[in-house]
C-alpha cells in the first residue's frame, strides 16, 4: 500500500526539478590530462535494443538530421541474426498500433513481414484497425532496424559502453570502455535498459520497488493445427496472470507471472510437468470461488432483464502439447520509474528511464512512444532553427512522457494487486464488474478500445 501511495503522489505532484549538472558530474576544460582528441558527433545513442535502434533510425532517416553524426553504441560483441527457418525465441512483444505506425514511418515494418508471418489479433474484436495488435519477435524487430539503418550507413559499435562521461561547455564527452578514441556529442541518449549505468552516473534517483515475482517465457507447442490460432489468452490466478501470445498455427508464446518463492519449482519441472502445470493454470477450477459465481450470476440475471446482453462468442484456450528446447527462461519483476528523463544534453528513453509488469504488453510500446515523442520535439527544434540538444526541448519531452507512463504504471500496479488477491469481498466486487462490462456493449467497446489504444 504505501508503494502504491508512492506512485500516486508521483503522478499528481508537480515536480519543480533542478535540472542543473551533478556536483559529482565532472566538467571538462580540456585540462592537460584530458584526452588529446575525440570524436566530434552530434547525437549518441547508449544502448543498441529495440528502443535505442528505433531512436537511430529515426533520426538517420529524417531528412531534418540529414547532415548530423548519429552514433549508435551497444555494450554487445554480437547483434541477432534472424532467417525465416529459425525456431521461434522466447520474447516476443504485442505490438500496438502506435508502435507499428512508427515502424512503417520508419520503412522496417514490410521488412519485418519478409522475415516472419506476423500474427495479428484483435484485442477489442472490432474492425477498426487501431484494435489490432501484431507479434513479432524481439530478434526480428531489433535485426530489422538495424538492416534499416545500414541503408543510411549507420551501424552499431559492438563492444562499446559508457565508462564515463563529462560536461564540457557546448557538449558532452564520453569515455567508452576498452577504447582510446572517445566521443564529443551534443547529445546523449540513454537506451541503456533498466540498470542504466549512464543513469546512475548522472545520480537520477528512481522511484522502485520488487514485486517479489518472477516471469516465466516459454514457445509453446500447440495441440492441433490451429489456423484460427489468433487470439492471445490471458488468465489472472492469485499468483499472478498467465498469458498465451499466438505465434503461428502450430505455436504460441508464454508469459507466465508467478511468485519469487515458486518459479524455482516451476523451472525445475520436467518438460512433461511444466505443459501440463500450463493448462491446469488456464483451465482448472481450482481458483474459482463457488459462493463468488453464485453471488455473479443472481446479479448478472437481475441486470439482463433491463441492460441487452452482449452477443458472446464461447472460445476456449489452445491446448499445450510440448514446450520447445532450451525456450523455458526467468526474470524478475520491478516496477521502476526515473524521477527525472532529462538533465542538460542527457535523455533517457525506454526501460532507463521506466519499467513496468509485463501483464499488459506495454513495456516496449512505452519506449517506442518516447522515440516517437522525442524525435518530433527534437525534429521541430531543428526545423525552428534551434539547438535540438537544449533543455528548453529536452523538458518538454519530460513533461508528455512523465505524466503518460506515471498515468500507465499507476494503471498496470493497480490491475496487478487487484488480481493478486484471493480476498473473497474483492473477488466478487471484481467479478460483478467485469460481468457488467462484458454484458453491456458499449462500456465493453469503450473499455476495448482504450486497452487496443496507444500509451
Amino acid at each position: 500500500m504505501r508503494q502504491l501511495l508512492l506512485l500516486r503522489r508521483s503522478l499528481i505532484s508537480v515536480r519543480f526539478s533542478s535540472y542543473s549538472v551533478s556536483p559529482q558530474a565532472t566538467i571538462s576544460h580540456d585540462e592537460p590530462n584530458s584526452p588529446a582528441f575525440a570524436e566530434n558527433v552530434d547525437i549518441t545513442i547508449a544502448g543498441g535494443g529495440l528502443v535505442g535502434s528505433a531512436m537511430a533510425l529515426a533520426f538517420a532517416s529524417s531528412p531534418v538530421f540529414k547532415n548530423h553524426k548519429i552514433v549508435l553504441l551497444e555494450s554487445q560483441s554480437k547483434l541477432p541474426q534472424v532467417s525465416k527457418n529459425k525456431p521461434y525465441s522466447n520474447r516476443v512483444f504485442a505490438l500496438n498500433a502506435q508502435s507499428i505506425s512508427l515502424f512503417e514511418k520508419l520503412g522496417a515494418w514490410d521488412l519485418m513481414k519478409s522475415i516472419q508471418s506476423v500474427i495479428a489479433f484483435d484485442q477489442g474484436h472490432q474492425s477498426e484497425n487501431n484494435s489490432l495488435a501484431y507479434i513479432v519477435e524481439n530478434d526480428v524487430i531489433q535485426s530489422c532496424l538495424l538492416e534499416r539503418l545500414k541503408q543510411f550507413h549507420v551501424e552499431p559499435r559492438l563492444n562499446s559502453k559508457v565508462k564515463h562521461f563529462e560536461y564540457e561547455e557546448n557538449s558532452i564527452r564520453i569515455k567508452l570502455q576498452d577504447e582510446k578514441i572517445n566521443l564529443r556529442t551534443r547529445l546523449l541518449i540513454a537506451a541503456d535498459g533498466y540498470q542504466s549505468s549512464i543513469r546512475e552516473m548522472a545520480r537520477i534517483s528512481t522511484m522502485q520497488w520488487d514485486y517479489n515475482q518472477f516471469g516465466i517465457v516459454a514457445t509453446l507447442q500447440l495441440a492441433d493445427n490451429m489456423p484460427d490460432n489468433v487470439v492471445a489468452w490471458q488468465r489472472f490466478l492469485p499468483t499472478g496472470p498467465i498469458a498465451c501470445l499466438p505465434l503461428s498455427n502450430t505455436h504460441s508464446s508464454l508469459v507466465w507471472t508467478v511468485p519469487k518463492s515458486m518459479h524455482k519449482e516451476i523451472m525445475k519441472l520436467s518438460d512433461e510437468q511444466f505443459v501440463d502445470a500450463i493448462n491446469k493454470a488456464f483451465t482448472s477450477d481450482t481458483y474459482k470461488h463457488s459462493g463468488v459465481i453464485s453471488i455473479t450470476e443472481r446479479i448478472r440475471s437481475y441486470w439482463q432483464q433491463v441492460i441487452p446482453a452482449s452477443p458472446t462468442v464461447l472460445q476456449y484456450p489452445p491446448v499445450i502439447i510440448n514446450v520447445e528446447p532450451r525456450s523455458r527462461a526467468a526474470f524478475p519483476l520491478t516496477l521502476l520509474n526515473a524521477n527525472q528523463y532529462v538533465r542538460p544534453r542527457l535523455v533517457l528513453i525506454g526501460d532507463s528511464a521506466h519499467r513496468i509488469h509485463p501483464m499488459a504488453g506495454q513495456g516496449v510500446n512505452m519506449g517506442f512512444c518516447d522515440v516517437l515523442c522525442l524525435f518530433n520535439i527534437l525534429e521541430q527544434a531543428v526545423r525552428d532553427g534551434a539547438d535540438f540538444s537544449s533543455l528548453i526541448y529536452l523538458v518538454d519531452y519530460e513533461r508528455q512522457r512523465q505524466l503518460q507512463c506515471l498515468t500507465r504504471l499507476l494503471s498496470i500496479d493497480s490491475l496487478n494487486r487487484l488480481y493478486s488477491t484471493n480476498f473473497s469481498p474483492v473477488v466478487a466486487l471484481r467479478s460483478i464488474g467485469l460481468s457488467f462490462v462484458n454484458e453491456f456493449s458499449p462500456l465493453k467497446k469503450f473499455f476495448e478500445k482504450q486497452a487496443a489504444s496507444s500509451t
